[in-house]
């Protein structure tokens, strides 16, 4: 646990923005909100998506992000974000390039990875990350599977994992899920996104993690 000192007060800062760029950052593009497990899907050639977000992480963390994503060529997709954490004056950006290296299928399974570095503002130092993604499409819905790897600045490569599940309830789509990294305890939360207008989605997470209660707001712009 960090001692509640101003340096370790604002290092506690950094740390949880960079996990909340990188946690919330990869999806259909940067983690498809609502979801912070990422799939295995990527836009189509020229297609993008901008995606823009509220969240409360542990430790009454207050942190917003827009991250936009482009098809740029057959399964592959780049994307970034910007985080800023306001009330500890702390902002984080990452790139990211994710593929998809199966044929997508509506139903069956498709494999993709991704790697990307997100860095702190006025630090020269990058954290690292890859990642392996496995989704299923069937009946149920979609079953997503995590398994990568993160490594921070002069830090040891730390394994990170995540599991969701997506089912669709007429206009609105729910899933659960749960991800984490070693040395670190895990989030579990629900999540739920319907369309409100052509190509523009709103979305909702609420969960836990260290006894405490995680939240986020967010739209996602299609074009």
């Amino acid at each position: 646990m960090l001692l509640r000192t101003p340096a370790s007060k604002s290092e506690a800062a950094r740390t949880l923005a960079g996990l909340a760029v990188a946690a919330l950052c990869a999806g259909p593009s940067l983690a498809g909100r609502p979801l912070a497990v990422d799939d295995a899907n990527v836009n189509a050639v020229g297609a993008a998506h901008v995606e823009v977000w509220y969240e409360r992480l542990a430790d009454n963390t207050h942190v917003g992000t827009v991250a936009p994503a482009l098809g740029v060529a057959e399964g592959v997709e780049i994307s970034a974000a910007f985080a800023r954490d306001a009330g500890n004056d702390v902002s984080t950006t990452l790139l990211q390039a994710k593929f998809r290296w199966t044929p997508s299928l509506d139903t069956g399974c498709n494999i993709g990875s991704s790697i990307g570095a997100s860095q702190t503002h006025n630090s020269s130092a990058h954290t690292v990350f890859v990642n392996g993604l496995l989704t299923c499409n069937a009946d149920f819905g979609s079953l997503h599977l995590n398994l990568g790897s993160t490594r921070a600045p002069e830090g040891p490569a730390l394994g990170t994992w995540g599991v969701a599940l997506e089912h669709g309830f007429g206009a609105w789509t729910a899933h659960v899920e749960t991800f984490g990294q070693e040395q670190t305890s895990p989030t579990v939360q629900l999540g739920l996104r319907t369309d409100i207008a052509k190509n523009l989605q709103w979305d909702a997470t609420v969960g836990r993690v260290n006894n405490e209660t995680v939240l986020s707001l967010g739209m996602k712009f299609q074009f």
